[in-house]
């Protein structure tokens, strides 16, 4: 009988060890209970299922609350996604503001700013008959609304009506000068009065002109009237365009010829800016003679005369203080031959 108990006990001590094997976790180590909620009341001692409840449930995740705007209603779908919240970002955009003597024609204004001073030659010959002159014209800002001017009849070359017998073509010297004063009245408008003289014989003239230019874009700009009226004070009035003009003249007076007593000028130009550099500029005028100072003709004939004249060409500014410019046109349009190339340079300091 002993044997029998001895047999017994063995087999139930070696299904318990092998229970207890099978129960331990993979790693040898114990499993750690989750935290309980304190207001969970403990089970009771001894209870195998509590034990093996907390061993196998789930840890519970914390939710997170719902949104404030569940249906969408407070959202913008024209703000700007930024990255950074609902701050807005605001672009800036500068105010480009230009400073100085514009380097555009179009932009340029009547008259030079203050203490600036520009000196200019245009070379312009007529090709039949042949009559090429130049004059030197200086001007000088001494405010922004009030410029001074000078002008020298450098010289030309033609035919001298003097020498009636043979027929040579040469250069003379220049006889007329001049100074005139512009005031500016209005970004848009100056007045403009001038003084020429000739030297041998002296003869004196008047100068006015109301200069206009209306800025109707930064590429387009058009104006005229910078000589409206010529009179003659003394002798006839001379010109600085032709130093031809100022000798026929100066001959006609030596003869007893009746003079004329002006001119009387519209003229209007257009500049059309194609770069900053580049201008493209047109002229065109009628010019009508005031006609003889005894009888009310022009010469001996005692009948006005009236011509039409037009140039197109470019200026090109490498530098805000330089000018190059070449035009071709025609000083009467009635005649051919007065077809008339010029040229331009304008230097500013």
């Amino acid at each position: 009988m002993s044997v029998r108990r001895l047999v017994s006990v063995l087999c139930v001590c070696l299904i318990a060890s092998a229970t207890a094997v099978v129960a331990q976790p993979k790693g040898g180590k114990a499993p750690v209970a989750p935290a309980k909620d304190p207001a969970t009341p403990a089970p009771p001692a001894g209870s195998g299922s509590a034990a093996g409840s907390d061993a196998g449930s789930a840890v519970q995740m914390a939710e997170d609350p719902p949104p404030s705007d569940m249906e969408g209603t407070n959202e913008n779908p024209d703000a700007p996604n930024t990255g950074a919240g609902s701050a807005e970002v605001k672009v800036v955009v500068p105010t480009v503001r230009r400073s100085g003597y514009p380097i555009e024609e179009a932009l340029r204004p009547i008259t030079l700013p203050q203490n600036m001073s520009e000196v200019s030659i245009a070379p312009h010959a007529q090709i039949d008959p042949y009559a090429g002159a130049d004059a030197l014209r200086a001007r000088y800002g001494i405010t922004r609304q009030v410029q001074l001017g000078l002008t020298y009849l450098l010289g030309g070359i033609y035919d001298d009506p003097r020498t009636l017998t043979t027929d040579k073509i040469g250069f003379h010297p220049g006889k007329a000068v001049g100074l005139d004063v512009t005031v500016l009245l209005q970004n848009w408008l100056a007045v403009r009065v001038g003084v020429p003289v000739y030297i041998d014989p002296v003869a004196v003239g008047l100068q006015l002109g109301a200069p206009l230019k209306f800025f109707l874009s930064d590429k387009l700009a058009i104006g005229g009237m910078d000589d409206f009226l010529t009179l003659k004070i003394t002798k006839f009035a001379p010109t600085f365009y032709q130093e031809a003009q100022n000798a026929a003249n100066a001959a006609a007076y030596d003869s007893n010829t009746t003079l004329s007593r002006g001119e009387l000028r519209f003229t209007a130009f257009g500049v059309y800016q194609h770069t900053p550099k580049m201008a493209l500029i047109g002229r065109f005028g009628v010019i009508t003679d005031l006609g003889g100072g005894g009888g009310g003709g022009a010469g001996a004939s005692g009948d006005t005369e009236a011509r039409s004249f037009i140039r197109a060409g470019f200026q090109y500014s490498p530098r805000k203080y330089l000018d190059l410019g070449l035009s071709i046109g025609f000083d009467d349009l009635s005649a051919l031959g007065s077809f008339a190339p010029a040229g331009l340079l304008a230097v500013r300091i």
